[in-house]
C-alpha cells in the first residue's frame, strides 16, 4: 500500500465542491431529456409508469454528473433510446452552461471552510475554462483560483482520466501525493486517486448523500465528507500527516 506523505496543495473540483450547480445541470438535463423519452403503450392508462421512467431518467442523469457533459448526453441518449441528434446536443449543452453560470452560488460552508485553509489552491474541473470562471466570478471566488484553472477540455483526456488532476499538480511543480483533491463524483474521484493523489470525497450537495458517500469509497476516495465545516480539520490532519 503506497505510503500517504503530508499535503502541501489543495485541488478541488468545481461544480458540486465550490459551486452548487449540480443540482442546476440536473434540473436542466431532466427538463430537457424528459419530453424526448420514447412514449410507452398505454402510458395514458398508467401513468405511474412514465412517473417511474421519469425518475429512473433522473437518477441516470444524476449518477453521471460529473462527466462531460457531451458524453453523459450521449451515454443517455443511448441508453434510453432518446434519437438525439448534434444540434440538440450543442443546444442542451449550451442550456446547462448557461444556467449554471448564471444561476450557481457557493457551496454551503465554502467560503469559510477556504478561509480557514492555508494552502496553494488550484481548480481541476471537466468543466469548459469559460464556465468555471464565470461560475467563479458570480460567487466570488474567482480571485483564489485566477491563474490555477485547469478544465478537462485543455488536457488530452477528461476526468475519469488523471490529466487535469495532473495539469494542476504539475502547474504547482509538485508530486501529485503532495496533493489532496477534494471532488464530489464518482468520476472525478477515480481521476485524482488514478492522479496519485490523497481523495477526499464530498456529498453534501448530493441529492443521495448516503448513496453516493458509498459510490465515492468504491471509487477509491480516502476520506468522504457531507459538511464543509469538517474541511479545515481533514486538511489540517493531512498537513501533519506522518
Amino acid at each position: 500500500m503506497m505510503t500517504r506523505q503530508a499535503v502541501t496543495h489543495l485541488i478541488c473540483d468545481c461544480d458540486g465542491v465550490l459551486l452548487d450547480s449540480e443540482s442546476i445541470a440536473l434540473g436542466v438535463l431532466h427538463r430537457e431529456l424528459l419530453p424526448l423519452l420514447p412514449a410507452w403503450p398505454d402510458a395514458d392508462e398508467a401513468p405511474s409508469l412514465q412517473e417511474q421512467r421519469s425518475q429512473v431518467l433522473h437518477d441516470a442523469i444524476a449518477n453521471r454528473l460529473g462527466m462531460y457533459t457531451d458524453v453523459l448526453l450521449s451515454e443517455v441518449d443511448l441508453e434510453f433510446e432518446l434519437g438525439l441528434e448534434a444540434a440538440q446536443m450543442e443546444r442542451i449543452h449550451a442550456t446547462v452552461a448557461l444556467a449554471c453560470s448564471e444561476q450557481a452560488q457557493p457551496v454551503p460552508g465554502i467560503v469559510e471552510a477556504l478561509q480557514a485553509i492555508r494552502l496553494p489552491r488550484a481548480v481541476a474541473s471537466n468543466s469548459d475554462a469559460p464556465r468555471i470562471e464565470a461560475g467563479l466570478k458570480r460567487c466570488g471566488l474567482y480571485p483564489q483560483f485566477a491563474g490555477r484553472i485547469y478544465s478537462g477540455h485543455d488536457v488530452a483526456h477528461p476526468k475519469p482520466a488523471p490529466d487535469v488532476y495532473l495539469a494542476a499538480a504539475a502547474g504547482f511543480g509538485v508530486d501529485p501525493a503532495r496533493c489532496v483533491a477534494i471532488d464530489d463524483s464518482v468520476t472525478g474521484v477515480r481521476a485524482a486517486v488514478a492522479a496519485g493523489m490523497h481523495v477526499l470525497g464530498f456529498t453534501g450537495v448530493a441529492h443521495d448523500r448516503k448513496a453516493m458517500a458509498r459510490r465515492l469509497r468504491e471509487a477509491g476516495a480516502h476520506q468522504v465528507f457531507e459538511d464543509m465545516k469538517q474541511f479545515p480539520q481533514l486538511i489540517c490532519e493531512l498537513i501533519w500527516l506522518r
